[in-house]
């Protein structure tokens, strides 16, 4: 089972296009079209590994309007994803979790990773402002464990796990919790919480030949450059490439102005490095006893 998205029913995106009653279907219907008379065609379907906060609704902007130009098919899943989904071309995995069945051999993978520190301060700044679902959904005792009650990356787990969950909360929202703490105790509260899911998600995915691993900050140091990397991967002939990277510069924090970035709910600030900032000896301490050398690992210093 999976749960396929439509781009802002859920956690991560803005209200868009999908509001429109009837027009998902028929940019559906018109891709399937483009797709038979003018695709490039794929010689292995995409996966794009994503978590929150670490760039899943960057990335489903960019790839969502190409993969309609070009004519393939595109789903994003919430949660855990057991199967495979049939007839589509690029699956945008938004937690990064797969069963045990899930066929990865048959995908080419772009994996999104990030520097756990600052998946912990994102989490933080962006949970006391948000208006995500689950994160404003107040505690019901145990009678409901099911989203948004709990986050999507939590539902496949077991029931203690879940009522884990809710006694973390404390009777009190995700994002009630945040904005009655001091910042310290805030980025605490937030490592402990959804930043703790993301960053064991980032970990215990297994890396194969099939992979390229792309860090999130790369996009602020060399957009256009990240981009066509990711693109020849995935194998998009480079004069559609070239086109492609044209296009997606529009979301490209570093040519962003202050008013578009205060404008995106997902941006803080134009800095996506940021943890030196708010982490002081306290918070570093309690960021070493739960992850230890976790950013080493991800590739960080």
């Amino acid at each position: 089972m999976y749960f396929a998205t439509r781009a802002s029913n859920y956690e991560g995106f803005p209200q868009g296009y999908v509001g429109v009653p009837g027009l998902w279907t028929l940019r559906r219907i018109s891709s399937k079209v483009r797709r038979k008379l003018f695709s490039t065609g794929l010689d292995r379907k995409v996966l794009l590994v994503n978590y929150h906060k670490v760039g899943s609704a960057l990335i489903w902007k960019i790839f969502e309007p190409m993969a309609i130009r070009i004519g393939w098919s595109i789903e994003n899943i919430h949660g855990i994803v057991d199967s495979s989904p049939i007839d589509v071309d690029v699956v945008q995995l938004m937690h990064g979790i797969v069963g045990l069945d899930f066929p990865v051999n048959e995908y080419r993978t772009v994996r999104f990773v990030r520097d756990p520190r600052d998946v912990i301060v994102s989490g933080f700044l962006y949970h006391r402002r948000c208006s995500e679902e689950w994160c404003n959904n107040a505690p019901s005792g145990y009678s409901d464990l099911s989203y948004p009650k709990v986050p999507w990356p939590i539902q496949h787990l077991s029931e203690n796990e879940r009522r884990d969950w809710i006694d973390y909360l404390g009777g009190r929202t995700y994002q009630q919790n945040l904005l009655q703490l001091e910042q310290k105790d805030g980025l605490i509260f937030e490592m402990n919480g959804y930043a703790r899911i993301t960053i064991n998600s980032m970990l215990e995915w297994e890396n194969d030949s099939n992979t390229l691993t792309v860090r999130l900050e790369d996009f602020s140091r060399d957009f256009e450059g990240t981009l066509a990397s990711i693109f020849k991967w995935i194998g998009l002939e480079e004069d559609v490439s070239k086109r492609e990277i044209e296009l997606a510069k529009v979301h490209d924090i570093s040519r962003m102005s202050d008013e578009q970035i205060e404008a995106d709910s997902h941006i803080s600030s134009a800095d996506i490095t940021k943890w030196r900032k708010y982490f002081d000896d306290d918070v570093e301490r309690a960021y070493r006893d739960l992850f230890g050398d976790a950013h080493k690992t991800l590739g960080y210093e």
